[in-house]
């Protein structure tokens, strides 16, 4: 099985109560962009982790995503038809 790393972008901040707390604000799968984040500023890191290269098939999906990929097909098929 063919994985990739998944790198998550992370940052420094201070909460509500003064705490000092690492916040996730992005995810790529670029190390230089990953790199890129973290030459900004001695608050930015990553996080890598590994993950399987087929991972949109075993995501979850909801209900409403479903829906719209099915209605984005509807219309794909009907523009090809109204073309023809």
């Amino acid at each position: 099985m063919k994985c990739l790393n998944l790198y998550v972008l992370t940052t420094l901040s201070i909460d509500a109560k003064s705490n000092v707390v690492s916040r996730n604000v992005g995810a790529t799968f670029d190390i230089f962009e990953a790199e890129s984040h973290k030459a900004h500023g001695v608050e930015n890191d990553f996080d890598t982790f590994v993950v399987s290269a087929d991972w949109r098939d075993d995501a979850g999906q909801s209900s409403l995503v479903t829906t719209m990929r099915d209605f984005r097909k509807l219309v794909q098929q009907m523009q090809e038809a109204a073309l023809r």
